[in-house]
């Protein structure tokens, strides 16, 4: 019966070591992820105005061929 107390202590000693490292983790680690995120987030709006002067670039040749064809078309 004493080696299973024993081996209870063990458990014990090791859940609380796990249970320390989580909350170090949760407490630390998590709060810069959220921030890392975040950063992230607001990066992207270099890619937005990308996409925006492609679109537009792209919808101008588009107006412009149409208006092209239009032309020679009527000749």
């Amino acid at each position: 019966m004493e080696r299973t107390a024993y081996q209870n202590k063990i458990q014990d000693e090791r859940l609380d070591r796990v249970e320390k490292t989580v909350n170090e983790i949760k407490d630390n680690h998590l709060i810069h992820l959220k921030a890392d995120l975040t950063k992230v987030g607001t990066d992207v709006d270099w890619l937005k105005r990308f996409f925006w002067i492609i679109a537009t670039a792209s919808i101008g040749g588009l107006i412009t061929a149409v208006v092209n064809l239009l032309l020679t078309i009527n000749k």
